[in-house]
């Protein structure tokens, strides 16, 4: 077959760059399926540096065969034999453990899908005074530049553009279909402090779902809780909306879109940032187009610029976001100082003793993370719109949280036995994270519904049954055992757990007969090593 080709050439090229007395080599890659590869360089044992080999076209190869992402273990051994595991849903986690994909396709949904739409439904935008700061903003840039030679596309034909614009999911603002009316866009020039702004055509092929290269970003081996950033809940909670319709792109890939789907604080036509490097969340910009060039223009004026190769950067003021993060410390956890009505995220650390309290009723409060506490009460989180909980304490007790209405995603770090009845009654619930914590009774997990994501350690896989609907689970790292005996050092080698093949018996026992599961063993032709 060709994956065992491939495979055997890949052995080959790794033996014929160990160094001298290796005995075993390893080597962990990927292929995305579309000509992508890549590894983490060859592990030989002994602990010795090796040589280089490029293995892009074999794993590519792979890649192609399996139609999509794969995983790509492969042990060579220095005696001729060498072992492979090939799979499209098993693969590390980064933090020693493995991942493993039963339903790849099943995502949550996103703190967006959630939120209300905007209280005030009216666009901020003016279709006359965008046309007249478009004006303006030419006159200013040809000043500051010093020569009057440029003069944006014309608009394309009204037909034309009516037939592109009733091809679009939502109605462009009206400020922006007014510019449309006398430009098509810049024609690459960069109008918009560099972004160039595409034209009516361009807007509506990056509108077109299978377009939108950015989407989807968001999935089991990253999935935080997406926030946003600007003005409070202007922006609403989601990596992408069919209703943000790309006007302009900078040279990394993201864009300048308008949003026809704020937030409850926001407003339609707004301009936010979004693209692949926004995994946080969209940028609130400004409040609509004709804000933005009021801003290009207040700039200019104002000297708030440079030039810098003939290239014109234009420095855009943008209000200051009102620190939403808060981390206290120590006694300060007592006290809860900084808070405010706005905080979105809270971080506990190295404190005696939390009082929570002061976070009854903080209406954007969405995630509490606490690092090295003995205890604290939970209830007044109860009365907040907590998603994300993030526990390290000595004491955990989830009674308060009992039937808490917008609880996503829980990490319960703690010694002493917890008891997860509570979470059974929150709705909302789709990741749970107790491979760290003592739980004498994992029987709910089994009955948990709605449960999309779970890591837990090997000796608790074992003590539950897979809940049904399950999407991701991750089988965590064992804490690192110490050497018996400190004499013996060279002989207290103890391999991490899990390691691939306890992983591989762990998912073939969750997926069963449906397990994504490829092993591949064969033998390879010996050359001597490179010195």
């Amino acid at each position: 077959m060709i994956t065992d080709g491939v495979l055997r050439a890949m052995a080959e090229k790794i033996a014929a760059v160990g160094p001298r007395g290796w005995r075993r080599a390893e080597l962990r890659g990927f292929a995305t399926g579309d000509g992508g590869s890549g590894h983490h360089g060859f592990a030989f044992e002994p602990g010795d540096v090796g040589g280089e080999a490029d293995l892009h076209a074999e794993l590519s190869a792979l890649g192609d065969e399996a139609g999509g992402r794969l995983t790509v273990e492969l042990v060579v051994e220095a005696r001729g034999r060498f072992e492979a595991v090939l799979s499209r849903s098993l693969e590390r986690d980064g933090a020693g453990g493995f991942l493993y994909l039963l339903d790849r396709d099943t995502r949550p949904e996103e703190p967006g899908v959630f939120q209300p739409g905007p209280v005030d439904a009216v666009a901020a935008g003016d279709p006359d005074e965008a046309i007249a700061l478009l004006g303006a903003y030419l006159r200013e840039r040809d000043r500051v530049l010093g020569r009057d030679t440029y003069a944006p596309p014309p608009a394309l034909p009204a037909a034309r553009r009516a037939w592109l614009e009733s091809r679009l999911p939502v109605t462009l603002p009206a400020d922006l279909r007014a510019l449309y009316a006398h430009i098509d866009g810049d024609g690459g020039i960069g109008l918009l402090d560099r972004h160039p702004w595409f034209g009516l055509e361009m807007l509506e092929n990056q509108s077109r779902t299978e377009n939108r290269r950015w989407a989807g970003r968001h999935d089991w081996r990253h999935h935080p809780l997406i926030g946003a950033s600007g003005p409070p809940l202007a922006v609403r909670r989601v990596s992408d909306h069919p209703c943000w319709i790309p006007f302009a792109t900078d040279s990394l890939g993201d864009f300048l879109a308008v949003d026809l789907a704020p937030g409850p604080g926001g407003r339609p036509g707004q301009v936010i940032r979004m693209g692949p490097h926004h995994d946080e969340g969209p940028v609130h910009v400004a409040d609509s187009v004709t804000d933005l060039l009021r801003r290009h223009v207040a700039a200019l004026r104002a000297g708030a610029y440079r030039i810098e190769d003939g290239e014109l950067s234009i420095d855009i003021k943008r209000p200051r976001d009102e620190a939403r993060s808060l981390t206290v410390t120590g006694a300060q956890a007592g006290t809860m100082p900084g808070l405010h009505a706005r905080i979105e995220r809270l971080k506990v650390m190295n404190a005696s003793w939390a009082d929570f309290g002061p976070l009854r009723g903080a209406p954007m409060l969405w995630q509490v993370t606490v690092e090295n506490c003995p205890g604290a009460d939970l209830g007044p989180l109860r009365d907040t719109p907590l998603e994300r909980l993030d526990l390290a304490m000595d004491t955990v007790d989830l009674a308060p949280l009992t039937g808490h209405g917008t609880l996503r995603m829980a990490r319960l770090r703690t010694g002493n036995p917890v008891d997860l009845t509570p979470l059974l009654s929150c709705p909302r619930l789709y990741a749970l994270d107790l491979a760290d914590a003592d739980v004498p009774d994992l029987t709910p997990i089994s009955v948990l519904k709605g449960l999309l994501y779970l890591r837990l350690r090997r000796e608790q896989w074992e003590r539950i049954t897979c809940p049904p609907g399950l999407a991701a689970a991750v089988l965590a790292a064992e804490p690192l055992r110490e050497k018996r005996w400190w004499w013996s050092a060279d002989k207290a080698y103890h391999p991490p757990e899990p390691s691939l093949r306890t992983a591989v018996g762990w998912a073939e026992h969750l997926a069963g007969e449906a397990a994504d599961l490829r092993i591949v063993t064969g033998r390879y032709s010996r050359r001597p090593a490179s010195r």
